[in-house]
């Protein structure tokens, strides 16, 4: 096996600058514009053709996904390399510090590491790759919008732009060398149970109470685990306005995930059905629907995939750690696509809270996992 990759580095003042800049762009979910630019514009100076979709037009959000192809001919088939530009709240006006080679968040905000550190990455093993190769890489890259509400940047993605079958997306927590290759299916389902209004202290007999109705249905419905591979919650109620009123309205939210497929649909069916009985045996209305909101994946081990990701991982001295996750990353979305794909540990911890933070080490060990993905699948050794 080659020995690893040395230049590496003398990249480490570049990787955390870069990092820095960009974690210090606001970017919220649908908001995405000023970070856009500027990666797009990184990706042009480092050679790349750079092409924006229209997928904000689709939910109300101010940019597209940005799509970086090499220039010249790939003399093979590429692989994909996806980040996303948004990060959840409190995001805005981070202040990054560094202190004993971890950068942190200046404690009042999230870091952003989620998915700054993906972003960083990749375009520091691209910048590798093109300084240490005379080649054209068979590479593309795909910045998402709106990762963090919904995966909506890559459900409305422009496919058409993208010509890769398989590809890694650089967004998991854990360290380098952490590799998810199977996430679950989810499915959304609401209820509105409807019941009727009456005073609550003079004539209570009249009314039907949607909340009691509600109760009655949720106390035998299984939350948490369900099974070994499915979970589900109920996260959300609402209804009442009055404390001398019979509540005659209460709608809940709830998901149910899963890494089988019928799985996740069938318990969301059961939780329905039981607001629908018990509505129906206290004389109430219950109008319900659910939703996939995407599918899961699973990727074998054996493949082609996972053959050049154990590889590279293994070219940056680490050791490939396969997991199954019941979180959701775009990459449940480019499978769907018929994009093969894998979510790789960056090294963040603590996502989403204040108190998120990434070692140097790992930022570097990330950016070199990207040099050796992309120089992998060029058939270098």
């Amino acid at each position: 096996m080659k020995e690893r990759l040395t230049d590496i580095s003398l990249l480490k003042e570049q990787v955390i600058d870069e990092f820095c800049e960009l974690v210090q762009i606001d970017s919220q979910p649908g908001d995405e514009a000023a970070l856009a630019d500027v990666v797009a514009e990184k990706l042009r100076e480092i050679g790349m053709n750079v092409y924006r979709d229209r997928a904000g037009e689709a939910f109300g959000g101010n940019a597209g996904n940005v799509i970086g192809k090499p220039t010249g001919v790939m003399k093979s088939e590429p692989i994909l390399l996806c980040a996303h530009l948004d990060r959840v709240a409190p995001g805005n006006g981070i202040s990054p510090q560094l202190k004993d080679n971890r950068i942190t968040s200046g404690g009042d905000t999230i870091l952003a590491a989620d998915d700054v550190a993906g972003i960083t990455a990749i375009l520091a093993g691209l910048r590798l790759a093109r300084s240490l190769g005379s080649f054209v890489p068979a590479v593309e890259v795909l910045f998402t919008v709106s990762e963090e509400d919904q995966l909506k940047g890559a459900k409305f993605l422009d496919c058409s732009l993208l010509e890769s079958k398989m590809g890694c997306v650089f967004d998991a927590s854990g360290p380098v060398g952490r590799v998810i290759i199977q996430a679950p299916s989810q499915v959304k389902f609401d209820a509105t149970v409807i019941g009727r209004s009456a005073h609550a202290a003079l004539n209570p007999q009249d009314g039907i109470n949607a909340i009691q109705v509600a109760s009655k249905a949720m106390s035998d419905l299984p939350f948490g685990w369900v099974d070994n591979v499915t979970t589900a919650n109920i996260g959300i109620i609402r209804g009442g306005e009055s404390t001398n009123v019979v509540c005659d309205r209460v709608t809940l939210s709830g998901e149910v995930r899963s890494q089988c497929d019928k799985n996740a649909e069938k318990v969301a069916s059961e939780f329905l059905t039981a607001f629908k009985k018990a509505a129906n045996e206290a004389g109430a209305i219950a109008e319900t629907n659910q939703r996939v909101m995407y599918r899961g994946y699973k990727i074998g081990e054996e493949s082609q995939l996972m053959h050049l990701v154990k590889n590279a991982i293994g070219k940056t001295g680490r050791t490939m750690i396969p997991e199954t996750s019941m979180g959701a990353t775009d990459a449940n979305i480019l499978n769907s696509y018929g994009i093969q794909c894998v979510a790789l540990g960056v090294g963040y911890e603590q996502v989403h809270s204040t108190c998120e933070s990434i070692a140097v080490e790992e930022l570097l060990a990330s950016a070199e996992l990207a040099y050796h993905l992309i120089t992998g699948n060029q058939g270098f050794a």
